[in-house]
């Protein structure tokens, strides 16, 4: 009896302690031989072989262009897709935000994640939010890589989703009518495919119509240019992103290394996946484009997003922004680590529990991505 009960206590200490414990990474079958994903943050950008440059080149002036009067508003964020995409080169993040309500009822007659336009046309009232609504801010996200994000396969998703948690969510392809895709752009995961994206932003942030998000009143205006194999400006913009190099590192120091072993050990490498791959590349994005609940949600559900779920944000190419969290809320690296909850709170805790020394060759890590 007593040998059985030890083995009890046993069974139970590993049930509590060590059953239960979570990886520390994610750990992918990286096939043998596939080549890097080619880097680079030049200006103006240069491309990673998807298109030849000089077809770059005049997808990327289609990119930049401002839409005016007619294809225009009456309510926009901004009149062209580099204002939201700029830093450090054409195609990479900003400090501007788009401004997103909900119902904070079921019975408040506001469409879920309405978005508040930060301008209007001359002549047209300028939007608001009613003085009821649930509000967040989010912040424009860097496109360089996601050419690459666009082709990993779903079943890649699948595997990351089954060992850390990350939820999927399938969502319509825009330009394929009745086929769906796992969501991987933007903060709610809401598009599946870079067309599908440049299409909801052309209109939503521009106010331009296009036959993937018509102009109710207008039709489809945003034909600036129109070849054969770019029938509309949306075409340039998706096969410009498609071009764009993965973001490229800085010094990588022993401070760094050291840093990025740390990075490993207190968990945050489970949701932040170093290393994904296509058919073609592998990749560093130190992310896993899904969604996860890390107590920063913006409290807005979208689609079939969960309100209090927003994507894992990619950290290759942080050292270049100046704001962290989907909002923007905190400005610098330690506050933005400090910020994780819930799912990320034993991560969060164990941060917090390394030396001064070792917290800066953290940081200093996630300076060198």
């Amino acid at each position: 009896m007593k040998m059985r009960a030890k083995l009890g206590c046993m069974l139970l200490f590993l049930v509590l302690f060590g059953c239960s414990r979570k990886p520390l990474t994610v750990n992918l079958p990286i096939p043998p031989g596939l080549p890097e994903a080619p880097t680079g943050f030049e200006f103006p950008p240069q491309t990673n072989g998807h298109e030849d440059q000089p077809t770059m080149d005049n997808d990327r002036a289609q990119f930049e262009q401002d839409a005016d009067l007619p294809a225009l508003g009456p309510f926009f964020n901004n009149r062209s897709c580099l204002d939201c995409h700029s830093n450090p080169a054409t195609g990479g993040n900003s400090a501007l935000f788009e401004h997103r309500i909900s119902p904070d009822d079921p019975d408040d007659q506001i469409a879920s994640a309405s978005l508040i336009h930060d301008q209007a046309v001359a002549g047209s009232p300028q939007q608001s939010a009613p003085p009821d609504a649930i509000n967040t801010l989010r912040m424009s996200l860097s496109l360089f890589g996601d050419g690459f994000v666009e082709q990993i396969p779903d079943s890649e998703l699948m595997t990351l989703s089954a060992a850390n948690g990350g939820q999927i969510i399938r969502v319509p392809i825009l330009e394929s009518p009745g086929k769906k895709g796992i969501g991987r752009f933007g903060w709610k995961d809401q598009h599946a495919s870079l067309l599908s994206f440049a299409g909801d932003a052309d209109f939503n942030e521009k106010g331009v119509g296009n036959r993937l998000v018509p102009d109710p009143q207008n039709g489809i205006e945003d034909n600036d240019n129109p070849t054969p194999t770019r029938p509309e400006d949306i075409d340039n913009y998706a096969e410009f992103m498609r071009s764009l190099k993965a973001p490229a590192r800085g010094p990588i120091t022993p401070q760094v290394t050291t840093g990025e072993k740390l990075f490993t050990q207190i968990g945050c490498a489970l949701c932040h996946v170093p290393t994904l791959y296509t058919a073609q590349n592998q990749f560093h994005p130190f992310g896993d484009f899904l969604l996860h609940d890390i107590g920063t949600g913006d409290r807005i559900a979208q689609a079939s997003a969960p309100a209090n779920k927003v994507r894992t944000a990619p950290l290759w190419g942080v050292r270049v922004k100046a704001r962290f969290l989907h909002d923007g809320r905190v400005f610098n690296l330690p506050s933005a680590i400090r910020a994780h909850r819930n799912e990320a709170k034993d991560a969060a805790h164990e941060f917090r529990k390394l030396s001064p020394d070792d917290q800066q060759a953290v940081i200093a890590f996630l300076q060198s991505l």
